[in-house]
């Protein structure tokens, strides 16, 4: 049993921008906190042969549904960890894979960043999500499915906001 959560985040700035601060670990601090997580570090970053890596670990709230609470506290640490390369098509291409401690779900997504008309660019985000627990494993995936949703949300408007900063 899975769940995929997709979404297309279009901004007004080159993809070069874009991509510049979707590979600076500063921007990655900023963002999580700035959606509301705490204790958010870089644990390793790395820049090498044209693959942007990079670990990050953050504290992020819960909204745990009555029948997960037993599962799931109100607060859970999650290690997210991408990889940036160009693409063959002047578009750039990730691969995440994300771990929320006493979540047992698997979640691995994909992103394609590329230029679109007016001089803007866009976003493509693809999350999947994987519980194999018995009986609860679909009420854990929409949840998770849920929360992922919000987040991508939550995260959109705050690179739109950053880029408008950067101008």
């Amino acid at each position: 049993m899975s769940t995929t959560v997709e979404a297309i985040h279009e901004y007004d700035h080159p993809v070069e921008i874009v991509f510049a601060a979707f590979t600076d670990p500063d921007f990655y601090l900023a963002k999580f906190e700035g959606i509301g997580a705490r204790e958010v570090e870089v644990i390793a970053c790395s820049d090498v042969d044209g693959v942007f890596s990079i670990e990050t670990t953050r504290e992020v709230p819960l909204e745990v549904p009555a029948a997960l609470r037993a599962v799931l506290g109100s607060w859970t640490t999650v290690i997210q960890n991408e990889e940036w390369v160009e693409g063959e098509n002047d578009d750039f291409l990730n691969e995440l894979d994300i771990s929320s401690e006493g979540v047992p779900a698997k979640i691995t997504g994909t992103m394609v960043l590329y230029a679109i008309e007016g001089g803007g660019c866009a976003n493509e985000v693809t999350i999947r999500i994987d519980c194999s627990i018995p009986l609860v494993g679909g009420r854990l995936e929409k949840f998770v499915a849920e929360n992922t949703s919000e987040q991508l949300d939550a995260e959109y408007e705050f690179v739109q906001e950053y880029l408008e900063q950067m101008d």
